[in-house]
């Protein structure tokens, strides 16, 4: 037992207290020497009290038993063990002290308790079903293990693991561990050894040449010999496709692809073998930016783009044509062209990921981006709220220009169980965007069904379209289908109505349970100018049908397989039935001075016969204006690119005269390479460190420049990754990220004011986990963490609670029974200072000892009672006998029965003595009892 003081500065005080004790002994008035002497003791007693509470005083104990922590190792590469693991510290707490206790830890990607301290042995939780297994963080195991270990405890930390740490520094922390006198031992285990087959490495060239062969290098690891296929892809497209031998251990080929196009190319490397246990390393990934000239891509649906394609080729532009249904689906596909034109395509021909991961090309690539006119084009091919509008410079809601048809439409929604979800979410937050097209004055229903109609919104003039899209987004999923009820209730709510335009939308990805009359009901509705569109969502729904009611109802039908489209299809369907948004009256488009392509319209333009309506945003720039001021061509920058809006066609049905103008080839050159990237691109030299999800890239430039450097970070759909993007030194940097494996694309621009000088983009790939790679068990990492934690590999679990070396006690503060003390010494101190020393010791005396005077009072009172009654007794036996004595002289006759006598009257006496002794046996049990008390 000691004592210990945690903050011994406070003893300091002791100093200016004698202080004021010997300046009170030198003036006080009291003249008692010895009542002077005993004020100052006791004031210096309570001054001594304080000051060690102050100092937080401990008394300490020896500490008893050890606690144990087990770090058991859950990550991918040990998955098999298990089961050993947690036998062995069952093995373990089986030899346990019954001062001892144990908790367990596990740790993988990250650590967390699965079972708390305990001091008695009982059931281990083993059934665990932890997520997050790729990674091993042996760090924050041990770290976490540290926390349930007190500093007045023997603690020890038993490591049950492979050693095959991929994310943190358990070395580091051993050595913190090892100042807090925490002891470290290891239980090593082998890796889990399935029959596996993986890529351990992936490499392509960095930078190369269009027209260049690119020579790609892929090294298989393997536990056993056995035959797989190899299969390469570029940007999504097979390249290399090829059965090969593995043997076992390690395995290396080659292969080459040329390189067709300039752009960054994404290479991904697949093995498929039957016999593999492991499926997350069978994937690697490598990028190569290839230089050379520009390339365009021209989206187009129809053979209706010959004038713009003959163009582009006359100014020596490379072009490359696709459909919408083969546009790429990752970033890379984009990354790969200067400049993407949509020519007359409909936003239900494009997912949304497709046009948000167009819109991260032009807005953090640079890349350019040209639409044209046409039927399917701007408002009418359904671009409103969509990321393709957010790029262009136009708008596609027109706003207030002109006074448009009435309209009245319905929208007949499918609300059955096979639309929860998704489908259903996205289509109640299409119809809630239709509303935004309409007016205030048109006319909108809405009815929901199942196998029975619900009126969601009762047919009447929009009034409010914030409540009317709250209603149709609380819209939950319902029964079966049943699709001609809630049509028919559709076409008689709006045939009577007396409005231009009359539509309803039906969507539904099911059959109906029941048939009805359609070609009456259709017809009856045409002639009260009532028109149909369907919609039919997923492969499940009635095909045949929908199409042919859309036929008959001189309407739409919209194939969905893509749930994501349902958006454009219904802003599509809004504005058409408007039927306002194609301008049709021939004119001559007015051009605006001041641009690099005013001089191709200095000697007159042609006529034009049509457009696409749209309102121009504030900050683009509008070079052609049709004779309403509405935007016949515009452009604008929208982010690090630029984008073109050409709202007329370019077959010439809508441009009229313009395809055989004779600038129209220098016209369409000029557009396509005003959108190309304007900026020099800057070299830099990359290095990629990667600690398990984390990655930090040292981006360095040989020039040296204080410009500031803006870092953009996204994936191959296109999303923006969230980085930490920090300056070393001139021209160095560092961008930080977490990320999952696969491909990522940096895009670097320097800027200089409010001017962009140069920009830099490349791809990052970030390899699957090193919890899936073919290792073995990593003894120099187990053997360094016991050197440091002064521990030693175990090869019997029972030494997990063998003593340790180390002596700890146990503190118990007495800070408070110091000030407890002061407390009451103060009081006594008052009493004698009010008092007098003789008073006051009276007074406390009188105080302490009242209820010792009780008590004797009791006991007294009791003993008199005692005596009395004792007295009694001996009066009572006496006169019995007198009274028998003189019986005996009057009666002679009493004397023959004299010894009967004698024996009763010696049987009364015996009785009498023994109630006697028993009353007083009672009271001296009582006065004991209040004698304890």
């Amino acid at each position: 037992m000691g004592l210990q003081v945690e903050q011994p500065l406070f003893l300091l005080l002791l100093i200016p207290a004698f202080i004021v004790l010997y300046i009170y002994w030198k003036n006080t008035n009291v003249t008692n020497l010895i009542e002077k002497n005993i004020i100052v003791s006791i004031r210096f007693f309570i001054f001594l009290s304080i000051i060690l509470a102050l100092s937080i005083p401990n008394i300490l104990h020896p500490v008893k038993g050890i606690t144990t922590v087990f770090v058991i190792d859950h990550s991918e590469s040990v998955k098999n063990q298990e089961g050993a693991m947690f036998a062995a510290i069952e093995e373990a707490i089986d030899d346990m002290n019954p001062e001892d206790s144990y908790a367990i830890v596990s740790a993988a990607e990250n650590a967390q308790i699965i079972q708390s301290l305990s001091n008695r042995e009982q059931g281990i939780n083993s059934n665990l079903n932890l997520e997050n297994k790729s990674y091993t963080d042996l760090e924050e195991g041990l770290q976490l293990a540290s926390s349930l270990l007190s500093d007045d405890k023997k603690g020890r930390i038993v490591l049950l693991s492979d050693g095959n740490e991929n994310t943190g520094d358990a070395s580091q922390q051993a050595k913190l561990l090892r100042d807090q006198q925490i002891t470290i031992d290891v239980l090593p285990f082998y890796p889990s050894s399935p029959k596996d087959v993986a890529i351990k490495s992936f490499q392509s060239p960095q930078s190369l040449y269009q027209g260049e062969n690119a020579n790609l290098s892929v090294s298989l690891a393997s536990t056993m010999d056995t035959v797989g296929r190899l299969r390469i892809t570029k940007n999504n497209e097979m390249v290399i496709d090829e059965e090969v031998q593995i043997k076992e251990g390690e395995n290396s080929y080659t292969f080459t692809d040329f390189i067709e196009s300039s752009g960054i190319h994404n290479y991904k490397a697949e093995i498929i073998s039957g016999d593999d246990g492991v499926s997350q390393n069978n994937q690697s990934f490598a990028v190569s930016d290839a230089k050379g000239s520009p390339e365009i891509l021209l989206v187009e649906d129809e053979a209706e783009t010959e004038n713009i394609y003959s163009a582009l080729n006359a100014s020596e532009l490379k072009v490359s044509r696709t459909k919408p249904e083969l546009l790429p689906t990752s970033l890379a596909g984009f990354l790969e062209y200067e400049s993407i034109v949509f020519n007359n395509i409909s936003a239900t021909d494009v997912t949304q990921e497709q046009m948000e991961i167009i819109e991260s090309a032009v807005k953090d690539f640079g890349k350019g981006f040209v639409m044209t006119g046409g039927n399917k084009s701007y408002g009418l091919g359904g671009y409103f709220k969509t990321p393709i509008e957010r790029l262009l410079p136009v708008e596609m809601e027109i706003k207030g220009k002109k006074e448009l048809p009435s309209l009245g439409m319905i929208i007949v929604l499918d609300r059955s169980g096979s639309m929860s979800g998704y489908k259903l979410d996205l289509a109640k937050e299409a119809a809630a965007r239709s509303i935004e097209l309409l007016r205030e004055k048109d006319t909108l229903g809405f009815i929901a069904f199942d196998d029975q109609p619900w009126i969601i919104i009762e047919t009447g003039t929009l009034d409010n379209k914030e409540e009317a899209a709250e209603q149709i987004r609380s819209i939950t999923e319902g029964g079966g289908t049943e699709i001609f009820t809630p049509l028919q209730q559709a076409y008689n709510e709006l045939e009577p109505l007396k409005l231009q335009r009359k539509h309803i939308i039906l969507l539904t990805d099911g059959q109906s349970a029941s048939n009805g009359d359609y070609t009456e009901l259709i017809s009856t509705g045409l002639d009260n100018n009532v028109t149909l569109s369907t919609v039919a969502i997923g492969s499940d729904a009635d095909h045949f049908l929908l199409e042919q009611l859309a036929a008959d109802g001189t309407g739409r039908f919209y194939e969905v397989q893509d749930a994501s489209t349902i958006p454009s299809i219904l802003s599509r369907e809004t504005v058409l039935t408007t039927r306002t948004y194609i301008e049709d009256n021939p004119f001559y488009p007015m051009y605006t001075q001041g641009n690099n392509w005013s001089s191709l319209f200095e000697n007159g333009v042609p006529q034009m016969n049509a457009y696409v309506a749209t309102d121009p945003k504030s900050r683009a720039e509008t070079i052609l204006l049709s004779e309403k001021k509405d935007p016949v061509l515009s452009r604008w920058k929208y982010g690090l690119g630029n984008s073109v809006a050409w709202t007329s066609d370019v077959s010439g049905e809508w441009a009229g005269e313009w395809p055989a103008w004779s600038n129209w080839p220098s016209l369409w050159n000029e557009i396509v390479t005003w959108s190309f990237p304007t900026y020099q691109s800057d070299l830099y030299d990359v290095a990629q460190t990667i600690d398990g999800k984390s990655v930090k890239l040292d981006v360095t430039s040989s020039n040296q420049d204080m410009l500031p450097i803006e870092a953009t970070l996204v994936n191959e759909k296109g999303e923006q990754i969230e980085a930490d993007y920090r300056m070393i030194s001139p021209g160095e940097h560092e961008v930080s990220f977490t990320a999952e494996p696969g491909i990522y694309y940096l895009q670097l621009s320097k800027i200089d004011g409010e001017n962009i000088t140069g920009t830099f983009q490349t791809g990052v790939v970030v390899p699957y986990s090193k919890e899936f790679t073919i290792q073995d068990q990593n003894d120099t990492l187990l053997n360094n963490i016991t050197e440091i934690g002064n521990g030693k590999v175990l090869t019997d679990p029972g030494e997990s609670f063998r003593p340790i070396d180390i002596k700890k006690s146990e503190k118990q503060p007495i800070s408070m029974q110091l000030l407890l003390l002061a407390f009451l010494v103060f009081f006594i101190e008052i009493a004698i200072r009010r008092f007098g020393l003789t008073s006051a010791i009276e007074r406390i005396r009188f105080l302490t000892s009242w209820k010792t005077d009780n008590q004797s009072n009791k006991k007294k009172e009791i003993s008199q009672k005692y005596n009395k009654l004792k007295k009694a007794s001996s009066q009572a036996t006496d006169l019995s006998r007198g009274k028998i004595i003189e019986e005996q002289r009057d009666s002679p006759k009493k004397i023959s029965r004299q010894p009967k006598i004698k024996a009763e009257q010696k049987k009364d006496e015996e009785q009498q003595h023994n109630d006697s002794s028993e009353r007083l046996k009672r009271l001296l049990d009582a006065k004991n009892r209040r004698d304890r008390q």
